[in-house]
């Protein structure tokens, strides 16, 4: 903010309404994460294409938590269980 003030005076004066962080949470490769991790179902890491992928993401956790095999392995969390450092 202090920087802020040099080009904008007077904004010290100003109340902050919000802080808004804007995450993106994304994986090593870029690819989301979906699948079990023990009792937890994962469906994250979409990094800034989550809105576009939540219709197919809401299908695939709806299908699997009917029972039905649907979650691509690609997406599976376990694929970075073993990564080397």
């Amino acid at each position: 903010m202090r920087d802020a003030a040099e080009v904008v005076p007077g904004i010290l004066e100003l109340e902050v309404a919000e802080v808004l962080a804007g995450l993106r949470p994304g994986t090593p490769d870029n690819a989301p994460l979906l699948g079990r991790r023990g009792d937890v179902l994962v469906a994250g890491g979409h990094y800034r294409n989550g809105i576009l992928l939540t219709p197919v993401t809401a299908e695939l956790v709806a299908a699997e938590l009917a029972g039905e095999p649907a979650l691509p392995a690609a997406f599976s969390p376990s694929r970075f269980d073993l990564v080397p450092a």
